[in-house]
């Protein structure tokens, strides 16, 4: 296939917004705006993402919007854009695709883009997962054909602060009503306080800093095999603070009856998390390089013909047309072709060329492979395409290519991958180099994050040193050998 590269830069800036349930905070009409990201490509326009959580109008709907900033390049300016929700692994949950007309300072986008049911409630697990909302944007300009992709990414942190602890109530049979536990921080105080009789406790707040916006309080009794039954979660904003005496929890004198469970020895166990968040957030943009022609697979098709072979081996594969074989994931079952698999794959054509089980059931079970993973998997051993690539479908879709040998399969991850490497994702991508004795990719990571001195001051590479010491300590080793240790500043 030939590459068109006289063409113009498709970009995608992808968002990620940590904490964000504790944002409740939030009034009416109230946004969060991202990070401001540059398009040089497309006239040095500067744009960013804006959040409504909370509508004025739309009080049920989260609105989602593109936003031009006041910077250098023509009045106005004419692009196509995708807004998308997107879930853990890259999966797109919801997206919108829209042609405008953007002068400076002007936002377009939806008002009502999703259900804020949807996301905090019902499908919470699929939107928020770790309590992550990744919004995305992809834009390029109106008829113009795309030669190269960039992607930028960036993060906004919610500080909340934690505070969790155990009380144990001992001889509670005769401890008497107005019983407190102190906590206190360089930001709030308050007491616990069991009263009336017995049953109840309360939360009395001595003092909080103004900048507390809400404080949640989940509160659970621990049994005597040491299981936590949660028993209430309770909110509260700035103005319920001021109150002073707030209630806490009940605890359900249908567990108090049960002694041997919930009062073993006579001591009454208390679990407290205490969660709460001010205005305070950090935000990140990292910039990453631009993927070359080769990468985009072809965006625009030269050659007619071979546009039509791949949608007539697209139809094959969607539709399951004359299909001889089935392959099943835990959640959905992917109609194919035995050659057509055997020709791409290695292992395909060992399974169905001996006499295996797979080749006489008529399926192959794939249960350490998730759905979204198989369909990719096959749509590119039938058209040769990726779709919609993100870092975490990358590392799953090079594991798969490594399990069943499709070595271009693999060989395509691994260039995306090191192309769209960002101080956030390099432990993630190091971590599957490693176990899949990728030294080229290894090696390609190690190089990039020697390059990045700001992935050393990330969590990620705190967390990572504590689960993959060996790892951290050759990337370690490498910084050491090549001179590029930075004084601290002071």
């Amino acid at each position: 296939m030939a590459t068109r590269n006289d063409g113009g830069i498709m970009y995608t800036f992808q968002w990620k917004i940590e904490n964000i349930s504790h944002c409740c905070w939030l009034k009416v009409q109230d946004e969060i705006e991202s990070p401001v990201f540059d398009t040089d490509a497309l006239e040095d326009a500067k744009w960013s993402l804006v959040l409504r959580l909370l509508g004025a109008d739309y009080k049920n709907y989260v609105g989602f919007f593109l936003r031009r900033q006041d910077s250098d390049g023509p009045t106005e300016i004419e692009i196509n854009y995708k807004l998308a929700f997107l879930g853990k692994d890259g999966s797109v949950l919801r997206e919108k695709f829209s042609s405008h007309i953007f002068p400076f300072e002007y936002a377009l986008g939806y008002q009502k883009f999703e259900s804020r049911e949807r996301i905090f409630f019902t499908e919470r697990e699929e939107f928020l997962p770790e309590d992550a909302l990744t919004v995305q944007v992809t834009l390029w300009k109106k008829d113009e054909s795309i030669a190269k992709l960039k992607h930028l990414y960036a993060r906004t942190v919610f500080k909340v602060n934690r505070i969790s602890f155990v009380w144990r109530i001992e001889n509670y049979s005769a401890v008497k009503p107005l019983l407190r536990n102190k906590h206190k921080d360089n930001l709030i105080e308050f007491d616990l306080v069991l009263n009336d009789d017995l049953g109840k406790v309360e939360i009395d707040m001595i003092s909080f800093d103004d900048s507390i916006k809400y404080v949640s309080f989940n509160t659970s009794i621990i049994d005597s095999e040491g299981k936590k039954k949660n028993i209430r979660v309770s909110k509260y904003f700035a103005g319920d603070l001021k109150k002073g005496i707030l209630s806490c929890m009940f605890i359900p004198k249908l567990l108090m009856g049960n002694k041997r469970l919930y009062l073993p020895n006579d001591v009454l166990s208390l679990y407290f998390e205490s969660v709460y968040s001010t205005e305070t957030k950090s935000n990140e943009l990292f910039d990453c390089r631009i993927i070359s022609p080769k990468l985009t697979k072809e965006l625009v098709e030269n050659s007619s013909n071979s546009a039509v072979l791949i949608d007539d081996l697209k139809s094959m594969y969607m539709d399951g047309i004359l299909s001889d074989m089935e392959l099943r994931t835990s959640k959905q079952t992917f109609p194919a072709h035995k050659n057509i698999l055997s020709a791409r794959s290695p292992v395909f054509r060992r399974m169905f060329s001996n006499d295996m089980k797979e080749s006489s059931s008529g399926h192959v079970d794939i249960t350490d492979l998730e759905s979204d993973t198989v369909h990719r998997m096959l749509l590119y051993i039938y058209t040769d395409i990726l779709e919609d690539l993100q870092i975490e479908s990358a590392c799953k879709l090079y594991t798969a290519a490594d399990k069943y040998e499709i070595m271009s399969l693999k060989g395509e991850c691994s260039s995306f991958l090191k192309d769209n490497l960002c101080p956030t994702k390099t432990c993630d991508v190091l971590i599957l180099a490693d176990q899949h004795q990728d030294d080229n990719l290894k090696s390609a990571v190690q190089d990039y994050i020697l390059e990045h001195n700001e992935v050393f001051n990330l969590l990620e590479w705190q967390h990572f040193m504590e689960t993959n010491l060996k790892l951290a300590a050759e990337v370690m080793y490498r910084k050491v050998k090549s001179g590029k240790i930075y004084p601290a500043s002071g």
